[in-house]
């Protein structure tokens, strides 16, 4: 799967934050540093929340309080949050779902998330800790979910209507064949790939429309 950031567009971020938030961030950030350090030191496995604590310099009551698990210092940066269906749900209800799919695909896209060294790191983990990688796997899942959900709403239709699940699947598949059609790093790339990533997604979609894969029959 593909989603692209850019370092440029999490500092304009910080700039639009209150104090409150600004410290916050800090502090995921301090305790990001900390935890790759030893992830990539000694191993995603080896490492325990009682280190990664002592390595910030902080208690690990606040360590909790900002990663519940330790899974969610490698796979929450990657900021899998719903954007899909958030997306959906806020397009106009004329607009044809073809159409607002493709907002949704756009926003997963656009969504800025950690610094490209940040990610980085976070690719290096995943490749040595094969567990991590069915934990991804469950969030883009769930996104995946989310987004039956809300073209489900959108339709009126009950949240396990056929159709509904294939739309969204639908969707998401077309991300995993730009990721085929030009190889990228797991997570991301940066800003400059966007144009490329697009045109891909576009010349994806032209293919399948004009000559849709046939349907399996029994």
């Amino acid at each position: 799967m593909t989603v692209v950031t850019t370092d440029s567009v999490w500092a304009a971020t910080l700039l639009h934050m209150g104090l409150r938030e600004v410290h916050a961030a800090q502090t995921r950030e301090l305790i990001l540093d900390a935890a790759f350090s030893l992830f990539l030191e000694r191993g995603y496995d080896k490492t325990t929340m009682e280190e990664i604590a002592a390595t910030a310099d902080i208690g690990t009551t606040t360590l909790y309080r900002y990663y519940p698990s330790k899974d969610l210092l490698v796979v929450g940066p990657l900021e899998l949050n719903g954007q899909m269906a958030n997306e959906l749900r806020s397009r106009p209800d004329d607009e044809l779902l073809d159409t607002a799919l493709g907002h949704a695909l756009r926003v997963l896209l656009f969504t800025p998330r950690a610094g490209v060294e940040r990610l980085s790191q976070i690719q290096r983990v995943l490749e040595a800790t094969p567990s991590l990688k069915a934990r991804l796997f469950e969030q883009y899942v769930n996104e995946r979910v989310l987004l039956e959900q809300a073209v489900a709403e959108r339709l009126g239709r009950a949240p396990d209507d056929l159709y509904c699940k294939a739309a969204a699947r639908m969707t998401t598949m077309v991300l995993e064949l730009v990721s085929e059609v030009r190889p990228m790093r797991v997570m991301g790339d940066d800003l400059a790939s966007l144009p490329h990533i697009m045109k891909n997604m576009e010349t994806i979609m032209q293919l399948l429309d004009a000559n849709p894969p046939p349907f399996p029959r029994i």
